[in-house]
């Protein structure tokens, strides 16, 4: 979601630009906007007409409920006359957030990559030049343009930015065109070379975007073929958010699952034009071969298609995952759709109101049936569809099925029993988001065969969506008594839902990230925050939760995870060879704070992208640790993979979970970990065809690898605190 092209779009905004015109055209255009809000042609404007209640009691001067033509006028006259009187604000200095010690983590200065002062919309994690080091291509909007950016990993956290060079288009690593989104990095010929495929949005009539852009590494690692338009993924009327990448229908050939959004009207931004593009060869290259997209066939029922205008077919989801729920040997199709109806004014007959919403799910068939297609699974625990509507007189906003709308999905195994589990997380407040149940997350444990139970509490991720208030309180904090203020009475302009006091309000919650941080042996999680305006008040941060080492989880103090910044995504990997994951987080504060509105443009120190150094401290430098690479496979072989791990010695705790939960060691059942690879790792990051798992106390693994056509390998005894690249071959069932 981007409230910040809400603003764009919506009409107060409108009246705010009018506001500047001279006072000779005001009279006409202010004429316009006012024959625009008044939906029902009665010549007055009513509270529920306007979506600024503050610029209503400002317009409505005699106090009798009602804004006319006449009163309308003389309010842009008045904002226009004290604009000139005003000067133009300046930019408030912020003061950096300090450096933390004696934390997990501990943000470090990186030169070039830190000292950059552009929006990063996302994030690729991997090594790109083959030196073994991690290094980090993003996609950055801004001032210098769009852009697509690699920083080179010299070692001893030092980074160089390379640029990278494209022909085929007239698409340039320093100018992409329009708006790029996120970039998902992966071997699609089997050259040995990463590829880049690339999503956007469809951008506005008079600048449109070439849509998704797909980059074949051509002969060498830093030079790039365009293939977008030869390849048919451009989907150039879409709103292209995230994909997800990976072998659908077992031909060998990697395919293609984006998410399409939906911001305000569909004609702003793009279309939901949700896209599943399977690989079709041509012989034996991949340059001779095509996608097609078979959204909307019977392939995956109920799933894209044409842009469809009824309101019980249309969908928006940004993310999309493709993973193999059920352990049979194929990738199941998963996409979390949301509602965000924060523009959707009730007389845009394209508006999102009518949308439906909640998380959808499609299980593939290919290994049960012998015959490649998807069956959409309902009644499973995990999907659950909701449905608003407009009320007849298309004033309001009433809910029709009750659902979550929460479009950020992240999966990991958090109890070590094999099978991924599914955390959602999005912002719930009713002033930007339209859904019938206002809730910040939800974390569902699979339970097997398709099957999920919804274990928010249980599994203590309750605290994920707490309120900002619980939040401040847990972390120490005083909440401003500006949030305090008592609104009640106050509904959404959109959505007639109740607005809540401030304090009382969820975070922006926007990713959320699942690695074994401390190296105990359990998936630990960070949950990303895009509360920027709260961020430079120091009143927000990303929130760090530790496994406790059973798959229950608890939130930790600033003071413990030492993270005391905000960012739109995040991407966790070990750049300096210690093995330690450290954390990416990329700062895009543009995207979501009054785009549009050169006065409310945020700070250029609040554009800074931070990387945060995994100190070892809170117990995880005493814990081991194994890093796995894997080659000798393709990547449509080795995408979806899920590793096996078994820990041998001591295993037990040496961390700070011990002490919390008084452990002691482990039993038997749980000496085994998992871990599936994959490319995209969360809405708006990915990384590595790798693997990090902590080993605690333990010394040495074996570790299986097992496909999804079944095909395993083995390999035994493997020492701790190393990375290791193992070689898979064609046969079954080996053991080294």
């Amino acid at each position: 979601m981007t409230p910040g092209l809400h603003n764009f779009f919506s009409p107060m905004l409108l009246l705010s630009v009018l506001a500047c015109l001279p006072v000779y055209a005001q009279s006409a255009a202010g004429s316009k906007t006012f024959d625009r809000l008044d939906q029902n042609a009665d010549g007055k404007l009513t509270a529920k007409e306007v979506p600024d209640p503050a610029a209503f009691n400002v317009a409505d001067k005699d106090r009798d409920g009602n804004v006319t033509r006449a009163e309308l006028q003389a309010f842009l006259a008045a904002r226009a006359a004290a604009a000139k009187k005003t000067p133009a604000p300046r930019e408030a200095p912020v003061v950096d957030p300090p450096v933390l010690q004696g934390g997990l983590f501990e943000r470090v200065h990186v030169p070039g990559f830190s000292d950059l002062r552009d929006g990063m919309n996302g994030v690729a994690v991997v090594d790109l030049n083959g030196d073994g080091r991690k290094d980090i291509l993003a996609t950055t909007t801004g001032r210098t343009g769009n852009r697509l950016r690699v920083f080179l990993n010299d070692g001893g956290m030092k980074f160089t930015e390379h640029v990278v060079t494209i022909t085929g288009s007239k698409v340039r690593a320093d100018n992409m065109g329009m708006k790029p989104e996120v970039p998902n990095l992966v071997d699609f010929n089997g050259d040995g070379l990463l590829d880049i495929f690339l999503t956007r949005h469809r951008g506005a009539v008079r600048n449109p975007s070439p849509g998704n852009t797909l980059l074949l590494a051509d002969g060498a690692w830093d030079r790039f073929q365009d293939l977008s338009e030869v390849m048919g993924v451009r989907n150039e009327q879409g709103y292209n958010r995230q994909s997800s990448i990976g072998d659908i229908n077992g031909d060998g050939w990697l395919d293609i699952a984006v998410g399409c959004d939906t911001i305000g009207s569909p004609a702003s931004l793009g279309y939901p034009l949700q896209k599943l593009f399977v690989f079709k060869p041509k012989g034996p290259r991949f340059e001779d071969g095509k996608f097609e997209d078979i959204g909307g066939t019977d392939l995956v029922p109920d799933f894209g298609g044409p842009y469809n205008p009824d309101p019980g077919k249309r969908r928006s989801g940004p993310g999309i995952t493709l993973r193999d729920l059920d352990n049979d040997g194929d990738l199941d199709l998963v996409q979390s759709y949301h509602l965000d109806a924060t523009t959707s004014h009730p007389g845009d007959p394209e508006g999102v109101h009518e949308q439906k919403f909640g998380v959808w799910c499609w299980k593939n068939m290919l290994r049960e049936s012998g015959t490649f297609r998807f069956e959409k699974i309902t009644g499973n625990g995990l999907a659950t569809e909701g449905q608003l509507r407009l009320t007849p007189d298309k004033k309001q906003v009433e809910v029709v099925a009750h659902s979550i709308s929460l479009p950020y999905l992240s999966f990991a195994d958090v109890d070590r029993d094999g099978l991924l589990d599914a955390l959602a997380v999005g912002p719930s407040s009713p002033g930007w988001h339209a859904e019938s149940d206002p809730i910040a997350s939800r974390f569902w444990k699979n339970l097997g065969g398709f099957r999920f139970e919804d274990r928010t509490r249980p599994n203590g991720l309750d605290a994920v969506g707490w309120t900002i208030g619980q939040w401040h309180t847990f972390w120490g904090m005083t909440t401003p008594a500006r949030m305090k203020l008592d609104r009640r009475g106050a509904v959404s302009p959109v959505t007639g839902v109740k607005l809540r006091p401030g304090s009382d309000l969820s975070f922006y919650l926007a990713d959320a990230i699942f690695a074994d941080f401390d190296n105990d042996g359990w998936e630990d999680l960070v949950v990303c925050n895009r509360s920027e305006r709260l961020a430079l008040e120091g009143l927000a941060a990303n929130m760090l939760f530790m496994n406790n080492g059973d798959g229950t989880f608890r939130p930790t103090k600033i003071e413990f995870s030492g993270i005391n910044t905000v960012s739109i995504c995040g991407e966790p990997a070990d750049l300096n060879g210690d093995g330690l994951l450290d954390l990416v987080f990329p700062a895009d504060p543009g995207n979501s704070w009054g785009a549009g509105n050169p006065a409310d443009r945020p700070p250029e120190s609040a554009f800074e992208s931070r990387i945060y150094l995994n100190t070892g401290e809170q117990g995880a430098r005493a814990n081991h640790w194994l890093h796995l690479t894997f080659t000798g496979l393709r990547d449509a072989e080795l995408m979806g993979a899920r590793i096996e791990l078994t820990m041998h010695g001591n295993v037990g705790f040496r961390s700070a979970k011990a002490a919390f939960r008084g452990a002691k060691g482990d039993d038997l059942t749980g000496r085994k970990q998992y871990r599936w690879i994959h490319s995209n790792h969360s809405y708006k990051s990915g990384g590595a065809l790798d693997a990090h798992f902590g080993l605690g106390s333990a010394t040495a693994a074996d570790v299986t690898v097992t496909l999804l056509d079944g095909r395993a390998q083995t390999f035994r005894n493997l020492d701790a605190d190393k990375s290791e690249r193992l070689r898979l071959d064609h046969r079954s069932n080996t053991t080294k």
